[in-house]
């Protein structure tokens, strides 16, 4: 499957297929926006993760058929995605052959941990459930990256960026056994949060990978304020803590510019 994908991210640069940009009038705005190739393929792609994924768990030991697979599509769709995105705009070289084995190791690593932490009384699952969210974080980042890098206008990249955001923290969410309709408000106001901080910082003068970070960050740090709150634990030395991570992640994210 994995391999599938990759072929799909190949034919990117091998298929061309016709472009579509229709236009649509809204509130006196012209709304202008391409289907073209790489939006094709990567939709696929994504759609065969999400598949995939889904495929795989019906395979699993403690499997039944009331069992709903959708939380576990979520990252290796947009592992998929993200990764094929970045990896489109990878000039041919050095580059592109470092970024497909990474790309290769992070969409099997996604599906198999999705795959691990399938079943709660797994022994692994505490030890894969953390590796999951490492890699849902990077993942997140990667794909606001490619959302911010693709020049995309306002209207687009600020929806982009809440629907990510709010998926990724839906799932994490739902890995903490949190109930659906809870995580979904929780995962909403953490969306909305980083749909905000784009609209304020995207046309200024300020790199894609900054932007990604900034919003990753903001997302971090709401994820676990909110967190500390359900939890009734938000006291002094929590706050001092987060403020902490806050400060050194910005500072980190400028030297990185």
């Amino acid at each position: 499957m994995t391999a599938l994908i990759l072929l799909a991210y190949a034919l990117i640069r091998i298929a061309e297929l016709p472009t579509i940009a229709p236009e649509i009038t809204f509130a006196g705005l012209i709304v202008r926006f391409e289907i073209n190739t790489r939006l094709i393929m990567l939709s696929l792609a994504a759609s065969l993760a999400a598949a995939g994924a889904d495929w795989l768990l019906r395979s699993h030991p403690s499997f039944d058929q009331a069992d709903n697979t959708a939380e576990h599509w979520i990252l290796p769709g947009l592992a998929s995605f993200g990764l094929g995105a970045i990896l489109s705009r990878v000039p041919e070289g050095l580059g592109l052959w470092l970024g497909l084995p990474i790309s290769t190791a992070l969409l099997t690593a996604v599906l198999v941990a999705e795959f691990i932490v399938f079943d709660p009384d797994d022994p692994r699952y505490e030890s894969v459930t953390l590796i999951l969210r490492t890699l849902a974080y990077l993942l997140l980042a990667g794909s606001l990256f490619a959302v911010n890098g693709s020049g995309l206008r306002a209207i687009f990249a600020v929806p982009l960026t809440f629907t990510t955001a709010g998926l990724v923290s839906w799932r994490l969410m739902r890995l903490e056994a949190l109930s659906g309709g809870t995580a979904f408000r929780f995962a909403m106001i953490i969306g909305l949060m980083a749909a905000e901080l784009t609209w304020a910082i995207h046309y200024w003068p300020i790199p894609p990978l900054q932007i990604a970070l900034m919003n990753g960050l903001a997302v971090y740090l709401s994820y676990h304020l909110i967190g500390l709150i359900r939890r009734g634990e938000l006291q002094r030395g929590q706050v001092i803590e987060l403020s902490i991570v806050g400060l050194l992640g910005v500072t980190a994210i400028v030297l990185v510019g």
